[in-house]
């Protein structure tokens, strides 16, 4: 099914910064098949090397973090005309005799499939003192990272546009790459501009203390790694032996000192994952958050259908001729796609790709098609369609075949919830007791953060992104957002959702978001989905009879008005916070679980 455009903002109680990040349209899943052989990791820098270049001759190098308030983010999105994915931002500054003589970010873009980590020194008087890239990922596109291109950038400052052709000489075969290194490098001066330039900020006046960070006595030359996709275990050695990681440790100052977030973020399914543990072992944290990442890519590399070297695509281009042989995961989310396409009446599909396609959705060039066009897709979307057979001896494969030429499997709207649900598995084998697991929006918390009876998550009003409708307050257990506000298109004054309805061919109007909370990660996934085609009637009513499943419902009235409707569980879990317009919205709870 098409994949769901989720945004959440989740904080500990220990602190109101936002740890999720918003998913901007540049980073989102990249419609376009990817060659085979694209992913390859280029290491031109570690962090080490990358501060050592900027903060050259400075005797010390400080951090801050900047945790944006939704007022904040809005500000500097209006500023770029973009959307950004982070709500917080880690500041280096180097500093010479006690003076500021550099600020540097290190961040991330997308290129064509893949994103790019770079990083960004600005001088006092806001100007770019240096643009290094650390981390390239793909075949083509290379060429940003070398110093001719790069050297485009210097003694630019936020006043100077950045437009390709006419201030940056473009690279061919690399303009995708070109212009979000573009972005990236805007994005970075006006935090600098609207945090330190401004006066807002200083080296004595920032909310967390600063630490040092210790550059290397000297450098040594480093590995660069070709590894395509191709391989099983390739990707994932690579990745932890040469790839730069974003990973963060923090001590909050309600947390004992024994007891530490270990966090790391990569970019997997086209988006971000991430997985923080708390313990009072760095290292085994550490090593418990690596290989719930490495479950995830492993998980990628068995469902996505972009790759064309996946269990999935291998089955989607043979399964209509003949039984293809089909075990392992692969199977058992299939048949859990099944049962929960059983459950809703069809309104959860799978085989739902074809439609998606026709309306456009995957060129991202919105197309309304005619009835006829419809009606010649739609016998393709059924998940009777799907012929799983298993076979009696359970070391065996068993096998899957397609009824119609033209059905095609998209685990996007189960996938990601079942990928969290491995990843918990490693979590709990790393004998971790805190964690909290987010793919794309999928979230499964484990435990509770030290101190807390809970881990708090915030769900986002549908139709204004800076606002909170309220929190919910969560402990082992899964939660999952499917809403109508991240991909649609808009013809004649009315919006088409990428959420269609696999029994009608069309998009689900009148339902603006659904929140699920349940036990695991692929019940919220598929649910947030059946519920949302559903509609608030029937969704709420399907909800009531699943035990330990609770949702929220949000749509539009005949009237204009926006309609909060919930079951008593979700009630019992969700703490409302003050909303904007809060005459045009209407909230009831629905009745509890029917025995």
């Amino acid at each position: 099914m098409a994949s769901k455009r989720i945004i959440f903002l989740f904080s500990l109680f220990s602190f109101a910064g936002a740890l999720t990040p918003f998913i901007s349209k540049s980073i989102q899943a990249k419609t376009e098949t990817e060659p085979a052989e694209n992913f390859q990791i280029q290491t031109y820098l570690t962090e080490e090397q990358a501060l050592d270049l900027v903060f050259h001759g400075c005797d010390e190098i400080t951090t801050d973090e900047i945790f944006m308030s939704p007022e904040e983010k809005n500000n500097l999105e209006k500023l770029l005309s973009r959307r950004l994915y982070e709500d917080r931002f880690k500041v280096y500054l180097g500093k010479k005799k006690g003076a500021i003589q550099a600020y540097a970010i290190i961040t991330e873009e997308i290129g064509k499939f893949h994103p790019f980590t770079f990083i960004v020194g600005v001088t006092p008087a806001g100007k770019i003192k240096d643009v290094a890239v650390l981390v390239y990922r793909e075949s083509r596109g290379a060429e940003i990272t070398r110093k001719r291109f790069l050297y485009q950038f210097m003694g630019k400052s936020l006043k100077n546009p950045l437009r390709i052709n006419k201030d940056i000489i473009n690279v061919t075969g690399a303009t995708m790459s070109v212009q979000y290194m573009c972005a990236g490098v805007r994005k970075v001066l006006a935090v600098i501009d609207a945090y330190y330039l401004s006066g807002k900020r200083t080296a004595h006046t920032t909310t967390r203390t600063t630490e040092p960070v210790a550059l290397p006595l000297k450098t040594e030359p480093v590995h660069v790694a070709n590894t395509s996709q191709t391989t099983n275990d390739g990707t994932a050695n690579a990745q932890k032996n040469t790839e730069h990681k974003k990973r963060e440790t923090e001590n909050h100052k309600d947390v004992s000192p024994e007891i530490k977030m270990v966090k790391q973020t990569r970019m997997i399914m086209g988006t971000f994952a991430e997985v923080s543990v708390y313990s009072g072992d760095e290292q085994a944290a550490g090593h418990a958050v690596e290989e719930a990442l490495d479950e995830i890519e492993r998980m990628d590399r068995i469902m996505s259908n972009y790759k064309q070297t996946s269990e999935l695509s291998q089955l989607n281009k043979n399964a209509a001729r003949s039984p293809v042989p089909c075990q392992g995961e692969l199977l058992d989310v299939i048949e859990r796609s099944q049962h929960y396409s059983e459950l809703s009446g069809g309104a959860f599909d799978v085989t739902v790709s074809p439609i998606v396609a026709l309306w456009g959705f995957f060129h991202e060039k919105g197309h309304i098609p005619s009835d006829k066009e419809i009606e010649k897709v739609l016998p393709a979307v059924s998940y009777n369609n799907i012929v799983v057979k298993r076979n009696a001896d359970p070391k065996k494969p068993g096998t899957v075949f397609f009824k119609n030429a033209l059905t095609q499997i998209d685990l996007g709207a189960i996938g990601k919830g079942y990928a969290v649900d491995k990843a918990l598995e490693i979590i709990k084998k790393c004998n971790m007791s805190s964690a909290c697991i987010n793919l794309g929006g999928n979230i499964y918390v484990w435990g509770t953060p030290p101190g807390k009876t809970a881990w708090k998550i915030g769900i986002q009003h549908p139709r204004n992104k800076d606002e909170i409708l309220g929190y919910l307050e969560l402990k082992d257990e899964a939660t999952a957002t499917s809403g109508d506000y991240e991909r649609f298109f808009e013809m004649k004054g009315k919006r088409y959702s990428h959420i269609i309805n696999p029994l009608t061919g069309r998009p689900v109007t009148g339902t603006m978001a659904t929140t699920v909370v349940a036990p695991t990660g692929t019940e919220v996934d598929a649910l947030s989905t059946s519920l949302f085609v559903l509609g608030h009637e029937k969704g709420l009513e399907l909800a009531k009879t699943i035990p330990n499943a609770h949702a929220m419902i949000i749509y539009e009235d005949n009237d204009g008005k926006t309609v909060i409707a919930m079951t008593k569980g979700f009630a019992d879990k969700f703490k409302k916070s003050p909303a904007k317009g809060e005459d045009n919205v209407k909230w009831y709870v629905v009745a509890s679980h029917k025995q």
